[in-house]
């Protein structure tokens, strides 16, 4: 219902649940492996546990456990994670929302419908803008020639017949030609050029046409007056007329088409509309602040968060958060307000359109703040074609709510696959203080740091979280995205939306943006988990997921756990997000992460050989690696690297701090360096 950045499977986290929490045996099933998706299949309930996730991000821990009717205590010191979870959690009837898309048509369908009307050029009716294609523009630092930012112009696959859809340099004709690799003419003033190979962009230089002019960086000639330009040339559209008639050039009604004086117009209108309004919409004005993720955008000369978006989206966004804040139910309102936010991860000029498949990718494509050459404006409205509609996402959550009054699980079979439906609803009751959580569904959601839990001692069955991984994502400065429009709504009710930015001081995380290294990491991680530690039960179990591509990272994170209390009893490899995830799909990504299952530390382990311990590591990450063929898993050789190194923390803190090699003591840095070493010579050789 809302972005998160690295979300993990609930499947996973719900397995993790069950064998973290369930008895030997439930209802007549044993714990085993080749048991659990019976377990899937059945309407399992752990209504008198307790479990704990201080570092709840988008909150899976928190669903999955509502699904076995277990009380949770959450907390995250992100008000956006804890806003997100909050509704994720809550319960509204869909209906509400429709009526509330039915009342939103009412007021300003017509109002924000006109600025995405066009003519389709292929019937000349009257047609419905999808998306619109731009490229910025910048003046040569030389001669002063205006030079648009094009690493190609190749467009898009066609979708109707074998070819693809490429823009011409000369006169920005858009027309489908057989092959974008090799020559073309253009069929409207007759220039030839290669699509795919001509280009005025290559990498973070420009190229000037200009004899004698050199080009230059592209950073040096943008930011000290603000973003660079951006020209509109080509418009995706939906045509009802050529749909209807089944027109073969177009697919579904959907084709391109360039941008016409109409268009060019229909832009310039929400310019001037939007600085007459400008002054009365609800936009935020709020710097972006320097960060490891927001320092590229500043050097291309975004300076506010309302820089990232051009005057059509931010007059038109405007206007339906503006509608949004004059709804009188409460609950109501919030519902719209996190499809509103979660709306505006397309509605900016940091979405690109990904031209081999025909859609949009919203901003956090990637982690970071990744400015486009070639940015792409979606219809923030309403569309029956494409993606980033604000009416999409509602519906989105209405499918969220829907599911979460009757969750149900398709249950595979030799003939098919059938539908389970479960008694147990994701609805959780917020609680306002521990003493009355224990009815089930009771949640206790925390908004601050986890150095600090305000429940007692010993009083939670279960800690299950996934904590940051060192320095891979930096949450407050992505969610601060989010975080300057929530707060328009929220920060007179929330506290927490008080100040202009995320908080990140208590942020445990390398960032050096915030100087934060390893030590303020591993200083931070020890904080949380410690206070893990103090509200555990003695015979609880703490479990978190965790993977990187540095050994440093795993040895911090070794340390964190030894200096709270803990060691390491078990490891086990699972998939760490969907195959189809965008951080994932072909790219040599880490795919899998470990659980690690922590216990409480008791009396001083007997002492144990440095030899002898590796052995037993690259014997079972072995094993691990052979299991997962078995069942079919691909891998490549950092997720060997990350099954080896659960392998390596669980075994060297079961024996911590008794490792000897040769009479000295063996350092966790030093053991996985070793493993590392062992495992390119003696697994990736083969």
């Amino acid at each position: 219902m809302h972005k998160w950045w690295a979300r993990r499977l609930g499947s996973v986290f719900r397995a993790i649940i069950l064998y973290t929490l369930a008895d030997e045996q439930i209802e007549g099933w044993n714990l085993d492996p080749h048991s659990l998706w019976e377990f899937y299949s059945q309407d399992v309930k752990l209504p008198s546990k307790v479990i704990l996730d201080p570092m709840m991000g988008g909150g899976t821990t928190v669903v999955e456990a509502l699904r076995f009717g277990c009380s949770v205590v959450a907390g995250d010191l992100n008000p956006v994670a804890w806003f997100v979870v909050k509704k994720q959690i809550e319960d509204i009837n869909p209906e509400e929302l429709e009526r509330a898309l039915t009342l939103l048509e009412r007021d300003l369908g017509t109002e924000l419908r006109r600025y995405y009307k066009t003519t389709c050029p292929d019937c000349g009716s009257a047609a419905q803008a999808i998306y619109y294609f731009y490229c910025k523009e910048l003046e040569c630092t030389e001669c002063g020639h205006t030079i648009p930012l094009m690493r190609n112009y190749f467009l898009a696959r066609s979708p109707v017949e074998t070819g693809d859809v490429i823009v011409c340099p000369q006169c920005w004709d858009v027309f489908v030609t057989k092959n974008a690799e090799i020559k073309t003419k253009c069929t409207k003033c007759g220039a030839e050029f290669i699509p795919k190979a001509t280009s005025s962009a290559r990498r973070r230089k420009y190229e000037c046409p200009n004899n004698g002019c050199r080009g230059g960086k592209i950073v040096t000639a943008t930011g000290r007056n603000g973003p660079l330009h951006e020209r509109m040339y080509a418009v995706e559209f939906h045509c009802p007329q050529c749909e209807l008639t089944n027109n073969p050039r177009l697919m579904n009604g959907r084709g391109y088409k360039t941008a016409d004086s109409a268009d060019l117009q229909l832009l310039a209108s929400a310019k001037q509309e939007f600085d007459k309004l400008k002054d009365q919409l609800p936009i935020p004005d709020t710097p972006i602040p320097l960060g490891v993720e927001t320092k590229r955008a500043l050097n291309h000369g975004y300076v506010r968060f309302k820089d990232l978006f051009n005057e059509r989206q931010l007059l038109n966004l405007g206007k339906i958060l503006n509608w949004i804040l004059r709804v009188e139910d409460w609950n109501l309102k919030e519902f719209l307000l996190l499809a509103f936010s979660n709306c505006l991860k397309y509605n900016n000029m940091f979405a690109k359109y990904n031209s081999t498949r025909g859609f949009i990718t919203d901003i956090f494509r990637t982690h970071s703040y990744s400015p486009s050459m070639a940015p792409v404006e979606a219809n923030c409205y309403d569309t029956s074609k494409g993606r980033g509609a604000f009416t999409a996402f509602v519906n989105l959550v209405m499918e969220g709510k829907a599911y979460c009054r009757q969750p149900f699980e398709r249950v595979i079979e030799k003939d098919g696959s059938r539908k389970v439906q479960f008694e147990t609803p994701i609805i959780g009751k917020l609680a306002t203080a521990f003493d009355v959580i224990h009815e089930p569904g009771s949640v206790l959601l925390q908004c601050g740091s986890s150095e600090f839990i305000d429940i007692p001692r010993k009083s939670v069955d279960a800690v299950i979280t996934d904590p940051p991984y060192a320095g891979n994502v930096m949450y407050s400065e992505l969610s601060n995205f989010f975080y300057v429009w929530l707060r328009i709504a929220l920060k007179t009710s929330y506290d927490y939306f008080k100040g202009e930015t995320v908080p990140w001081q208590a942020e445990v995380i390398e960032n050096r943006a915030q100087k934060k290294g390893k030590e303020e990491f591993v200083e931070g991680l020890t904080r949380v988990f410690s206070e893990a530690c103090r509200v555990l039960k003695d015979e609880g179990i703490f479990v978190f997921t965790f993977h990187h591509k540095r050994s440093d990272a795993w040895a911090l994170v070794l340390k964190a756990v030894l200096n709270s209390g803990f060691y390491i009893s078990a490891s086990y490899p699972v998939r760490s997000e969907m195959r189809a995830s965008t951080h994932l799909h072909q790219m040599k990504n880490i795919t899998m992460d470990m659980v690690l299952v922590c216990r409480k530390r008791g009396r001083n382990p007997p002492e144990r050989s440095w030899k002898s311990i590796k052995a037993e590591i690259l014997k079972a990450s072995w094993k691990l690696i052979e299991n997962a063929k078995e069942q079919g898993e691909m891998f490549n050789s950092l997720d060997i690297f990350v099954m080896a190194c659960g392998k390596c923390l669980e075994e060297y803190s079961k024996h911590y701090p008794n490792v000897d090699a040769e009479g000295r003591s063996v350092s966790m840095k030093e053991a996985l360096d070793s493993i590392r070493e062992a495992i390119e010579r003696q697994i990736l050789s083969l």
